[in-house]
């Protein structure tokens, strides 16, 4: 009997001690078909490692040619012509032997080159060539990331959205086009994420309401082309839209769901363009319809009109919008849409947005936490934050943090903060020689005139937001006494609070003093980090 092929380990009868012809045992083709190929998928990114698995025996190859995943990458190949053309000849002919087995997962991530510009056509064409392979061999799973370097080549092959097999669906076209696929042609997609894509019209969005009557989960990132946005899906969980720079095009949003769940938009717009280039303002508006939604994350622009609709199981909402606050239409509307939220994050322009002083109080009374992001608790922000605690009896949790921008919207908001910057420092330019001239005059009448926002001013706003307080965080960086006199009002006043954190700067030596010198309501722990900037 010939020895099998060695690709697992070895047992020999001369460790038996024996003289007899050594045995070697080939463990892994022994192995189910499910097993094997797990093992391959630690290398099906990289090609030379399936080529030797490949080359050691029929059984081997068999595996090699049934791998349910497959991910084509252009990355570790130069821009050489000829090696581009031999990488793409390798996987033609090993599609061309694969035949029809099924693919479950087929990813293609690939980079195309100005240094190639005769080839590039032709790359383009091989590479749908593959994805037509992939559908016709039932692909579940499809990820295409293309990077195009402003080419301009990449039109996505309109075969992906009649594939009824796919489920997932993730492209990246760095700016490639996206045409509206038949709305003939139904599809079992359940997860969609477009990025970097240009849609060709809004029948795109047609197509998903109407015949993708599985879809779960719909993101879109950086998606241009169209003015309005439609989307009526009966299935759909979860919808992305993001969009963290100057979006001139689109105009209207509109969602609705009867299961939606989590709704994210980040729209972010430029309010003056329109002005600047002597256009007629366009008319924005956002309109959303889930009764079922329990979470919502907003930033962005305030809109010309805005809808969120009755949301009675809303459990979190994030709302980081920036004002043009004279232009902002209905803010107790999209505030009676989320009293019943139970985590609710504002960042400081939506909190004076919302709760402008003297504005109708909103009862939240179902709040248990809240964070408010702010530069600092300055005299412009407390009546605004008195406003708002004026509605709320329910709090747990307060928190109070210096962090204005968060993740995305910190990125979404770099541009216009800088800009910001740039026109005060010109202003500053432009008035800094009357106002050395008045300045001690204008400080003296602003001490007399100024509102004090000490402790007796908290306790004259008879306020019930710590009657079931149980922990705060306080970040006070900014040599602000406001922060100093609410942390102690909070003492003074939570019966039922357990635990304070205050995170503060050198600037605030005085902030143990405080602590020590406050008559506590409550057996509390107070924690005092200091904070290096």
């Amino acid at each position: 009997m010939e020895p099998k092929c060695e690709l697992g380990a070895m047992t020999s009868s001369h460790v038996l001690g024996t003289s007899s012809e050594s045995i070697i045992i080939d463990r892994f083709s022994d192995l189910p078909d499910e097993i094997a190929h797990h093992i391959l998928s630690f290398h099906c990114g990289i090609l030379m490692n399936l080529i030797r698995v490949g080359a050691v025996s029929k059984r081997c190859r068999q595996l090699y040619l049934s791998l349910p995943s497959l991910i084509i990458v252009s990355g570790h190949v130069s821009n050489c012509t000829r090696s581009r053309v031999r990488l793409m000849n390798y996987w033609d002919r090993y599609l061309f032997h694969r035949g029809d087995n099924k693919i479950e997962c087929f990813g293609i991530c690939w980079s195309f080159h100005a240094a190639v510009n005769a080839e590039i056509s032709d790359e383009f064409f091989r590479i749908t060539t593959w994805i037509q392979n992939a559908v016709r061999c039932n692909v579940k799973v499809l990820h295409l990331e293309f990077t195009q370097n402003n080419l301009n080549i990449v039109v996505l092959p309109s075969c992906i959205f009649h594939c009824h097999s796919l489920t997932e669906l993730y492209v990246n076209l760095s700016g490639g086009d996206i045409q509206s696929p038949s709305l003939s042609f139904s599809s079992n997609l359940q997860h969609l994420e477009l990025k970097d894509a240009m849609v060709e019209d809004d029948r795109f969005f047609e197509w998903i309401s109407s015949s993708c009557k599985c879809i779960k989960e719909l993101r879109l990132e950086n998606v241009s082309g169209i003015k309005d946005i439609t989307i009526e899906s009966s299935s759909l969980e979860i919808f992305i839209y993001l969009f963290p720079f100057n979006n001139y095009e689109l105009w209207d949003l509109n969602i609705s769901g009867e299961k939606l769940e989590e709704i994210i938009i980040l729209w972010h717009f430029d309010s003056n363009d329109d002005s600047r280039r002597g256009l007629i303002p366009r008319i924005r508006s956002l309109n959303i319809l889930a009764p079922e939604l329990k979470k919502i994350t907003w930033g962005g622009n305030f809109l010309d009109h805005q809808h969120l609709g009755n949301l009675m199981c809303l459990e979190e909402a994030k709302i980081f919008l920036f004002p043009d606050l004279d232009d902002f239409k209905n803010p107790f509307e999209v505030l009676c849409s989320i009293r019943v939220v139970k985590a609710l994050v504002l960042n400081e322009e939506t909190t004076k947005a919302f709760f402008m002083e003297g504005s109708m109080p909103l009862p939240l009374d179902n709040i248990h936490d809240l964070t408010l992001h702010v530069r600092s608790v300055n005299d412009d922000f407390v009546p605004a934050m008195v406003s708002l605690f004026r509605g709320i009896t329910t709090l747990n949790t307060l928190c109070i943090t210096s962090v204005t921008y968060k993740q995305a919207i910190e990125e979404a908001y770099n541009e216009t903060e800088e800009e910001d910057n740039k026109y005060e420092e010109e202003d500053n330019g432009t008035e800094q020689e009357n106002s050395e001239t008045t300045e001690e005059d204008g400080a003296t009448e602003e001490g007399d005139n100024a509102p004090k926002f000490d402790v007796e001013y908290w306790k004259s706003q008879n306020l019930n937001f710590t009657c079931e307080l149980k922990e705060v965080k306080l970040e006070i960086v900014e040599g602000n006494d406001n922060e100093l006199d609410l942390a102690r009002y909070i003492l003074e006043h939570a019966q039922k609070l357990k635990k304070m954190v205050i995170l503060h700067s050198p600037q605030h030596p005085d902030i143990l003093e405080m602590v020590r010198k406050t008559k506590m309501i409550s057996s509390a722990t107070v924690v005092l980090q200091e904070v290096i900037l």
